[in-house]
């Protein structure tokens, strides 16, 4: 059973992203949690204790009538629901969650609403900072059944296989055609994956059924959006690496770019690196800037 977080501040992309995830695990078990973060307000700032109370149990009831809105349609029953309040900023209270329980992936709506992209928002946040898969889903993006999904690798830029367990899963169950991107710079001969991480890379996704796609360009994120502006997709699918904020700030990261204004349903997998794993941002080649 997947265990889902589902991001809600009651808006109308909380609640579209909440109906995508419900559609893409329609067809197996899932506990979904339902999870506001609510503000403090500034006199709850001064130990207003009363104010805290209270701005708590108005958090709770939003949140329960927000769940039977979207549980008033039949529901399988290998889905179950539970809510979730927590005081403060999403993701910082995202952060305090993933410490006392495992979640297999969280869903968050998004508009592009935040103050920049190179400040984020709370999607682009999510994808800095979580521990585990992210699935950040557009306003405009229609829930239909997932045909064409498209995984952007360097294939050298996998720490481990195990990261693309959940993707192989939803290719599987929805018999879907996973596109393998590769982005490859002309001007940079170490940017083209070896033979050896192509097989350990598509070695993963034995009996789904793939197909591979090069382009060649000078910029990874323009190469990924030339690929969609031509062909029909469903769902993008990118391996973020681990950055430091200044790497952030120079907007370094393709994965929080497109998860700022996603053309598409995107999913971000975690792919922890361990301290000595961690690869030296200086030296990291053109092409594993995902």
């Amino acid at each position: 059973m997947y265990k889902i977080l589902l991001l809600t501040d009651f808006s109308a992309a909380s609640r579209h992203a909440i109906a995508y995830a419900q559609a893409l695990f329609s067809d197996t078990a899932a506990n979904f949690c339902l999870l506001n973060a609510y503000p403090i307000e500034p006199a709850m700032e001064y130990g207003a204790a009363f104010l805290l109370a209270e701005g708590r149990e108005a958090a709770e009831q939003n949140l329960h009538e927000f769940r039977q809105a979207v549980t008033e349609t039949p529901q399988p029953d290998y889905h179950t629901y539970r809510t979730l309040v927590a005081l403060g900023e999403p993701i910082d209270a995202v952060a305090r969650l993933l410490e006392t329980e495992h979640i297999d992936l969280i869903v968050v709506g998004a508009t592009g609403a935040g103050n920049s992209e190179r400040t984020g928002s709370v999607a682009t946040g999510l994808l800095r900072l979580a521990n585990t898969h992210v699935l950040v889903v557009p306003v405009t993006a229609p829930i239909r059944p997932l045909q064409q999904i498209v995984l952007a690798t360097d294939y050298r830029s996998v720490n481990d296989a195990q990261s693309l367990v959940l993707l192989t899963d939803l290719a599987s169950r929805k018999a879907a055609l996973l596109t393998l991107l590769t982005i490859e710079n002309p001007k940079k001969p170490d940017s083209q994956p070896t033979d050896a991480s192509r097989r350990y890379v598509q070695k993963a996704f034995d009996g789904v059924q793939t197909d591979l796609y090069t382009i060649h360009d000078t910029d990874v994120r323009h190469g990924i959006q030339a690929y969609l502006d031509l062909h029909p997709v469903d769902m993008l699918v990118l391996l973020p690496h681990h950055k430091s904020l200044f790497d952030v700030l120079r907007k370094q990261s393709v994965s929080r770019s497109v998860a700022y204004h996603p053309p598409v349903p995107v999913l971000a997998l975690y792919d922890e690196l361990t301290p000595a794993d961690s690869p030296d941002i200086d030296h990291i080649p053109f092409a594993t800037y995902l």
